[in-house]
């Protein structure tokens, strides 16, 4: 058994340390000193951005212990005719313990950042999904994009 809840300024390093558990688990390995600095990076990232309103986090809860999060960042960006207020979100981080996997919670998440969202009249949502998280987002309507294009700079 589970209860799902907002997460708080306080679950912060827990929300990083899945994030970097998330990562290793999709096979990116990264020297140790790259991860602590990551760790610390990303905290003050969600810091920031809980503080701003900007993002929020859901987390299932067992024993105490956190099982799995998601996050939803709302995002401005231009007006455009189909998005007339230029809102947009993006859900980052949706990771379950493997032990609590296919148990319906990555769902149950994923409904609470959906309904946030549209309680912010945000009307589009964005994610990148792994080859194991494709299965519940496309059962909850997401579609593949135009693959959008990056430059990165040095």
């Amino acid at each position: 058994m589970y209860s799902l809840r907002l997460a708080t300024k306080d679950d912060i390093p827990q929300l990083a340390e899945l994030r970097i558990e998330f990562i290793k688990e999709v096979r990116l390995e990264y020297p140790q000193e790259k991860i602590d600095e990551y760790r610390e990076v990303m905290c003050n990232y969600l810091e920031k951005e809980m503080s701003s309103g900007n993002f929020i986090a859901w987390l299932a809860i067992a024993n105490n212990e956190i099982i799995a999060t998601s996050g939803l960042i709302t995002i401005q960006r231009v007006p455009q005719f189909w998005n007339m207020n230029g809102k947009e979100a993006y859900i980052m981080n949706m990771y379950t313990k493997p032990e609590w996997r296919n148990k319906g919670i990555g769902t149950a998440i994923l409904e609470k950042l959906v309904d946030e969202a549209k309680n912010r009249d945000i009307i589009a949502i964005k994610l990148y999904a792994t080859s194991m998280g494709n299965p519940l987002y496309e059962k909850r309507g997401f579609k593949v994009g135009q693959p959008e294009m990056h430059l990165y700079l040095e």
